[in-house]
């Protein structure tokens, strides 16, 4: 179970929704069903307030009462966590491409969803290299920075395009200007591929192409990192033939697994 439940740090927040937090966290993570007292006790939260937790829980359906006062998750929370099934499915269905575009290019391969105006990272093939670029798993970036956002904003309209560049904090022009995230929008529709510079870091360069689910619905995209000299003028179409091919097979394998249910 998670650390007794804290007072502490309750600036902006609600006390009893922390404390109902707390509870849920302490459900999901004991091993087999709880009990009021024992969560009570374990969260130093008073029997009462604990005992009016749970049964909110369980009539809005997210825990289930079991025999002898105990409680566990319920499939209720299902609905809640669709979303982020949804996205652990993509991960599934891309990790095996992932793993070989990263050894054919020796460069770190990721995929990156589209979350409001952040591009997140779900998934990253790590470079076989000693030395590379690498990315973190949840790591979130505003859309107008990078060849990974180019590949959303891309698919907007101009209107949502400019909303987005005029409301992007001012982290996003550190190392770039409006000009630089439009001209890889401009590229992104014209030849469905992008290529960055460095506009999140200057030695960190990236190449993006898209995945495509039913209907040619925008799923996703598929990124290379390494640095200026991995991405020679010489060398990048033959990657750009490799993330293509890759997101290519990718699309192929979403719109497989997302056939049966569409029955």
């Amino acid at each position: 179970m998670p650390p007794p439940f804290s007072p502490k740090k309750t600036a902006h927040t609600v006390p009893v929704l922390r404390k109902a937090i707390a509870v849920l966290e302490a459900v999901a993570q004991a091993q087999g069903p709880v009990t009021t007292k024992g969560l009570a006790s374990t969260l130093t939260i008073s029997p009462t307030t604990c005992y009016r937790i749970l049964q909110t829980l369980v009539a809005h359906g997210w825990l289930r009462a079991g025999a002898n006062g105990t409680f566990e998750l319920s499939f209720g929370l299902v609905p809640l966590l669709r979303p982020l099934l949804r996205h652990e499915l993509l991960v599934e269905t891309v990790r095996e491409p992932l793993a070989r575009l990263a050894k054919t290019t020796g460069l770190t391969a990721k995929l990156t969803v589209r979350q409001g105006d952040d591009a997140v990272t779900l998934h990253s093939a790590s470079s076989p290299k000693g030395t590379a670029i690498t990315s973190r798993v949840g790591s979130v970036v505003p859309l107008p920075i990078g060849s990974s956002g180019a590949a959303f904003l891309a698919a907007l309209k101009d209107d949502e395009v400019s909303r987005i560049l005029d409301e992007a904090p001012d982290e996003v022009w550190r190392f770039q200007k409006r000009e630089s995230a439009l001209r890889r929008i401009r590229e992104f529709r014209r030849q469905s591929y992008g290529f960055d510079h460095g506009s999140y870091q200057p030695h960190i360069n990236t190449l993006s192409a898209p995945l495509h689910g039913h209907e040619g619905k925008l799923v996703g995209e598929v990124t290379l990192l390494g640095f200026p000299t991995d991405f020679d003028p010489a060398v990048r179409p033959a990657l750009v033939r490799e993330l293509q091919a890759t997101t290519r097979h990718c699309s192929e394998l979403i719109v497989g697994h997302a056939a049966p249910s569409a029955r």
